[in-house]
């Protein structure tokens, strides 16, 4: 996981413009995909996951790909209820984490891969000026 992260980072800091805004940007993402690849591998049982990461003129694309049996992550994501004030709900955080801080979570079961991808949509794109251009 840690590799991914930073050939996630690295990338982000290809393509976009450094800066406050864009560190936090690329750390929610960062968190995102640490997530959604921690739940692969402890709710499905994944022993690989494969992972692609691009880009394109509005958003950041991460994907990750898990072979076995279909497991949607994204069905029912809500914040977990909180206890009664002295314990806190075990689990579920990770999901409810994910969908507040990335703009679309999409799950597809295709040829018994489970496909789950994450965006974000982004500003700042190097190249560009500060109208967009």
């Amino acid at each position: 996981m840690d590799l991914v992260r930073t050939a996630l980072k690295e990338f982000c800091n290809e393509i976009y413009i450094g800066g406050p805004e864009a560190e936090a940007w690329t750390g929610d993402l960062c968190l995102a995909a640490t997530e959604a690849m921690n739940n692969a591998v402890e709710h499905s049982g994944a022993e690989k996951v494969e992972i692609e990461i691009f880009a394109n003129k509005t958003e950041v694309v991460f994907r990750m790909i898990t072979r076995g049996e279909k497991f949607d992550p994204t069905a029912g994501i809500s914040m977990p209820v909180l206890g009664d004030g002295d314990e806190l709900q075990e689990g579920g955080f990770g999901l409810a984490i994910i969908k507040e801080i990335v703009d679309s979570v999409r799950y597809e079961y295709i040829d018994g891969k489970n496909v789950m991808t994450l965006g974000k949509r982004i500003i700042g794109k190097k190249g560009e000026s500060e109208d967009g251009n």
